[in-house]
């Protein structure tokens, strides 16, 4: 039994087995929207093109990426988990069962008068772009 067997995470290595056309046309289609690379049971690396629960620090070493540059290479924001959607509900659900929010003793905007001065402003990624048009959109059709 391997690690990953061990652990039960899938893990799949073959990029885009399952498309039609070449991987390099479906990376660049994820690249233009990589919210489309985050699906309910895996994850897609813009990187390589391979499937996962949960893009690691080990793999994303492998392309010499931190998941921070990855981020803010691809245009995800900060706090977005490089994780598919299964997963981070999971997480979510254990942290509310453990009272994980009652622990949290700092709250940035409060610890750090920089962030105050500034108001909350941050660059925007491009993640938040796409979805804040896909919100004015869907408003003015009516609904979703």
């Amino acid at each position: 039994m391997d690690r990953a067997e061990a652990t039960g995470v899938s893990v799949m290595l073959e990029p885009f087995a399952a498309s039609k056309s070449r991987p390099e046309d479906w990376l660049a289609v994820l690249c233009r929207d990589p919210r489309r690379a985050v699906e309910e049971e895996q994850i897609v690396c813009l990187v390589c093109g391979a499937r996962f629960r949960q893009l690691t620090n080990t793999h994303l070493r492998g392309h010499g990426v931190s998941a921070g540059e990855y981020k803010q290479r691809f245009g995800y924001n900060r706090g977005r988990p490089l994780m598919c959607h299964a997963l981070s509900r999971l997480y979510a659900e254990r942290a509310v069962q453990s009272g994980l929010a009652s622990r949290i003793r700092s709250r940035p905007i409060v610890a750090d008068p920089e962030l105050r001065r500034r108001g909350g402003m941050r660059p925007v990624t491009l993640e938040e772009l796409l979805t804040r048009r896909d919100a004015r959109r869907a408003a003015g059709r009516g609904g979703p």
